[in-house]
C-alpha cells in the first residue's frame, strides 16, 4: 500500500470515528470512489490494517479524555478490591464497561453475515441518509435534563444494544451512542461524552480479538510503513476530531453532521448508478 493512501485512510479513520458519521462506511467508499484495489480479496492484510487504524484511535481516545479513564478506572478498581466505596466514578466506569457486551456478543453471533455487507454501497448510503436523518430529529426534539453522573445501568445496556446496530456499516457507533443518549434526555455535552467513553473498551476489545487472528498468522510481509504511518495518522487525527465535537456540541446541533451524511449518501448512490 503506498503510504499517501496510508494517511488519507488513517486520516479517514480518525476523524469519522468520533464525528458522528461512520468510520466503516467511509473506509469502504473512500477507496470504492478512487477505485483502490489495496487487498485483492486479501483478508489478512484488511484485517491487519484495519487493527492498526483503530489501535491508532483507540491511542487518540484515551489521550484526550485521560482524566476520565484515569478518574473512572481508579475508583472501579478501588471499589472493587475495597480499597474505596462503590461512588459514582466507580459505578460508571463498571457500567462504560457493561455497556460494550451487547456488541460483543452481536458481533460474535452475526460476524461472519455482517461481513459480507461491509462492502455493499448501497447499505452503507442507507445507513448514512437513515442513523443521520434519525439523530437530526431526536436531537432537535430531545430535552435536556439529564447529566453524565445520571448514567445508570438501564442506560448502559440501552446505549450499548443501540451500538450493536454500528456492526452495520453506514450506521456510526458514536452517532446511534450519542442518538439514544439524547433520546434519555442526556443534554449534548454530556451525550457526546459518555458515547466516546463507551468506545474505548468496544474498541479496544474489537481491536485484541482481531490482533489475535492477525498475529497467529503473522503479520503481512512488507506492511509495516503504511502500518505505522496509518497508526500514527489515525490517532493524531482522532485526537482532533475528538477535541472538536466535544466543543462543537457545546453550543451546536448535530444537523449538520445529518446533512453531510444525506449528501454523502446521495453522491455514492449517484456513482455507483452512473458506474
Amino acid at each position: 500500500m503506498p503510504i499517501f493512501h496510508a494517511i488519507v485512510l488513517g486520516i479517514t479513520q480518525g476523524l469519522t470515528e468520533f464525528f458522528p458519521v461512520s468510520s466503516s462506511g467511509h473506509l469502504e467508499l473512500v477507496p470504492w470512489l478512487f477505485q483502490w484495489s489495496h487487498f485483492e480479496g486479501d483478508s489478512r492484510m484488511e484485517n491487519t490494517f484495519d487493527v492498526a487504524l483503530h489501535l491508532g484511535t483507540l491511542g487518540g481516545l484515551v489521550a484526550c479524555l485521560w482524566g476520565d479513564v484515569q478518574r473512572h478506572a481508579r475508583a472501579g478498581l478501588g471499589a472493587l478490591v475495597g480499597r474505596q466505596p462503590w461512588n459514582t466514578d466507580a459505578k460508571i466506569g463498571w457500567l462504560l464497561l457493561l455497556s460494550a457486551a451487547p456488541a460483543a456478543i452481536a458481533a460474535t453471533l452475526f460476524e461472519s453475515f455482517l461481513l459480507k455487507l461491509g462492502d455493499r454501497i448501497e447499505i452503507i448510503a442507507i445507513g448514512l441518509a437513515f442513523f443521520g436523518l434519525l439523530l437530526w430529529f431526536v436531537d432537535s426534539q430531545a430535552r435536556s435534563k439529564r447529566s453524565f453522573r445520571d448514567f445508570s445501568g438501564r442506560d448502559a445496556i440501552k446505549m450499548g444494544t443501540a451500538q450493536s446496530l454500528a456492526l452495520l456499516p453506514g450506521v456510526s457507533r458514536s452517532g446511534i451512542a450519542i442518538t439514544v443518549a439524547r433520546m434519555t434526555g442526556y443534554d449534548r455535552p454530556h451525550a457526546a461524552r459518555l458515547a466516546f467513553l463507551m468506545g474505548i473498551p468496544i474498541i479496544a476489545g474489537a481491536g485484541l480479538h482481531r490482533s489475535y487472528g492477525v498475529l497467529s498468522e503473522g503479520l503481512p510481509d512488507g506492511m509495516w510503513p503504511a502500518l505505522i504511518t496509518g497508526m500514527l495518522t489515525a490517532a493524531i487525527t482522532g485526537w482532533v476530531a475528538l477535541r472538536f465535537t466535544l466543543r462543537w456540541v457545546q453550543s451546536h446541533s448535530y444537523a449538520g453532521f445529518a446533512m453531510y451524511r444525506v449528501i454523502l449518501a446521495a453522491a455514492a448512490m449517484f456513482v455507483l448508478y452512473m458506474r
